[in-house]
């Protein structure tokens, strides 16, 4: 069953007079995360989902806020309470899918990665970059109105927030190849337009 596009009053504190718009870009990166939590501790990841995209908590606390001097309670736990997201049903359908795909096509993606990855070996490779390069390769092969440039800039900008100054070109360098290489099998139904150069 799909959750509403905006979640409801949580035991996790949500901030009440601000929230973000959702978008596939946002989507995109909480699934990221999704996999990251998920890869470590490998609980069901319809939990990892909910908390994630909805800040859905099974143990029910409600972090205890102390009041002080100058803001009233309920000030503070405004203050230090996360910004909800007013998610669009196509941003979670489109998240939904990803997940599930990512995670039918790992082998998939994970053969592709090892191949490209010179003198490295696929253990070697840090987490957060197989997540990010997991994604990128799945919505080459599994998602026909994302062209293929825009899968590898979307997986430069994850690396820039979530990996190291390094991560860019190694990213970059793997995607290209895959990408190339899944075009010459004949396994991409887009065209393979001008790949970015990491900045």
């Amino acid at each position: 069953m799909k959750r509403p596009a905006v979640a409801a009053i949580e035991p996790f504190p949500l901030r009440s007079r601000e929230h973000a718009d959702g978008s596939r870009r946002l989507a995109r990166e909480k699934v990221f995360q999704v996999l990251a939590a998920y890869e470590v501790a490998a609980t069901d990841r319809t939990r990892h989902f909910e908390h994630i995209f909805f800040r859905l908590f099974a143990d029910g606390e409600v972090p205890t806020i102390e009041p002080d001097r100058i803001l009233r309670p309920e000030e503070i736990a405004e203050i230090e309470s996360d910004v909800p997201i007013h998610w669009r049903q196509s941003d979670l359908d489109y998240a939904h899918r990803l997940l599930e795909e990512v995670l039918v096509l790992r082998p998939v993606c994970d053969e592709q990665i090892e191949r490209h990855a010179i003198n490295w070996e696929f253990e070697r490779i840090a987490h957060l970059d197989r997540q990010i390069m997991r994604i990128a390769i799945t919505e080459m092969l599994r998602f026909d109105d994302i062209p293929v440039k825009v899968s590898i800039n979307e997986a430069l900008e994850l690396a820039k927030r979530y990996s190291t100054d390094k991560s860019n070109v190694f990213i970059n360098g793997i995607l290209d190849a895959t990408a190339h290489d899944l075009a010459a099998a004949g396994m991409l139904t887009k065209p393979l337009d001008h790949i970015p150069t990491p900045s």
